[in-house]
This record gives structure tokens, C-alpha cells and sequence, in this order.
């Protein structure tokens, strides 16, 4: 019975871990990568300019489109290397729109107190660490094997409702700004809304970090 659980484990990675088909990989990069280089472009060159604040956003953004070129250019050649790509692209795309939110906050709103960043970046840390931590159970208890064979346990459910919580929530702030403005309408107001709008995109981008663990797994296997 034991000896069963191994290999249930090593059927749930064996599932988990394989490569993007070849005709979605040059769109999805494209898709991917439009976002953060029209926002991240936007909010680094626009008023109030810092040059700090403009390296922070456009140092990963340079790095995440050499990484996309390099795919565009034989996607063929990179169906693996698109994993790492979409890994880091996780990791530092919503690295860089949670900076992008405080040179918001601190260069636009003129925000002097730490907290911001010391609230932003830890909270960054502990849902990143949450996701991850979700991940790690989906994988290892079987559930990618469980839903190649639509069977899914209700154990899986639960912690991919988890994710979906988080984003919910995530979302309900966006919708709450979205009322603060209607009814207030002042500029602070709105900047606050962009703020949480980076901070959702954030999220979202860090669902992909989970493509660097298979980018790992596939490596060590090959």
C-alpha cells in the first residue's frame, strides 16, 4: 500500500511536467509580455520622472523581452526554455509591477513613510510563498494526475479554490476602488486605483512562477 504512494507522486509530476504546444507558444509569449511593456513603460517615464524608480521598472522589462525574443525568433528550439521563460516572467513581472505600484505611491502621491513598501513587499512574499505552498500540495498530492483523468478529489478542489479565493479578494479591492472613484473622484483616488489594479496584476502574473518548478522538474528528468 506504501509502496503505492511513490508512484502516485511520480504519476502526478510525470503529468505536470511538459511542454506548451508548438502553435500557442510565439502568441502566448506575445500576449504575455504586452502588458507589462505598456504599463511598465508608461510608469517609468511618466511624471513625476526618477531615474531610480525608471531602472527598477525597466531593467526586468528588458531582460523578460530579450527572454521572449529569444523564443519568437525558434519557437521550435524553445518549447522548454519557454517554460524557464514563463517562470521568470512570473517572477519578474509581478516584481515589477508591485515596484511599479510604489513608485506610484511614493513619487506620485508623494508618500514618505516606509510602510508602503515594507507592507507591499511582505505581502508580496507571503502570497507568493502561499501560492507556492498550494502548488506544492496539488502536485504532490496527486491532483494534476487526478485531472488528466477527470477525477479530481475534493481535497484538490479545496486548495485550487484557495487560489481562487485569492483572487477574488484581490478583485473585490479592485471593485471597491472602482466605487471610491465614482463617488469621491479626486485624483488621489485614482491613483490609488491604479495602484491596486498593478498590485492585481501582480497576482496574476505570479500564477506563472508555478512554470519555473516544471521547467526544474523537466531538466532533472532529461
Amino acid at each position: 500500500m506504501n509502496s503505492s504512494v511513490p508512484q502516485q507522486k511520480q504519476s502526478s509530476i510525470d503529468d505536470f511536467t511538459g511542454v506548451y504546444p508548438l502553435h500557442i507558444i510565439r502568441s502566448q509569449t506575445v500576449s504575455l509580455l504586452l502588458l507589462p511593456n505598456l504599463l511598465l513603460l508608461i510608469l517609468a517615464f511618466a511624471d513625476p520622472f526618477t531615474p531610480l524608480w525608471a531602472w527598477v521598472l525597466l531593467v526586468p522589462l528588458a531582460v523578460l523581452d530579450v527572454l521572449g525574443l529569444l523564443i519568437l525568433i525558434s519557437p521550435g528550439r524553445m518549447q522548454v526554455f519557454h517554460l524557464l521563460f514563463l517562470g521568470v516572467l512570473g517572477l519578474l513581472g509581478s516584481a515589477a509591477f508591485t515596484a511599479a505600484a510604489n513608485k506610484l505611491a511614493y513619487a506620485t502621491l508623494g508618500m514618505t513613510s516606509p510602510w508602503f513598501l515594507i507592507v507591499s513587499g511582505a505581502g508580496y512574499c507571503i502570497v507568493f510563498g502561499l501560492l507556492y505552498r498550494i502548488h506544492m500540495k496539488l502536485l504532490y498530492g496527486g491532483y494534476y494526475s487526478r485531472e488528466e483523468n477527470e477525477t479530481v478529489s475534493g481535497n484538490g478542489n479545496g486548495l485550487r479554490k484557495s487560489q481562487g479565493v485569492i483572487l477574488a479578494c484581490s478583485g473585490a479591492g479592485v471593485l471597491i476602488g472602482s466605487v471610491l472613484v465614482k463617488t469621491f473622484g479626486g485624483y488621489n483616488i485614482k491613483v490609488m486605483l491604479i495602484i491596486m489594479l498593478l498590485l492585481l496584476f501582480a497576482l496574476a502574473y505570479m500564477m506563472l512562477a508555478g512554470n519555473l518548478h516544471k521547467y526544474i522538474l523537466m531538466k532533472k528528468r532529461g
